[in-house]
């Protein structure tokens, strides 16, 4: 019995991630969710990362926000 096995490799030119010239131009959003609730009700928590300043902020909220309560507290962070 013989066994065959695939040989991958990697072929190509890896594309190089760009430098952000200015701050929150380059952001990425995630959201935590599934928490146990605190005193004020809050079970998630809202994730942004600024990769121009290489900073990321952890804001409490609750999962039910919608889309408009996302933005409030983006905008907040600005």
């Amino acid at each position: 019995m013989s066994s065959c096995k695939g040989v991958s490799q990697n072929i190509g030119l890896y594309t190089p991630i760009t430098i952000p010239e200015k701050p929150w131009s380059d952001v990425s959003m995630e959201f935590v969710l599934g928490l146990p609730k605190i005193v004020k009700g809050y079970d998630s928590i809202f994730v942004l990362v600024d990769r121009f300043f290489k900073m990321a902020h952890f804001i409490q909220c609750k999962k039910i926000l919608d889309a408009k309560h996302v933005v409030k507290l983006f905008l907040k962070r600005l």
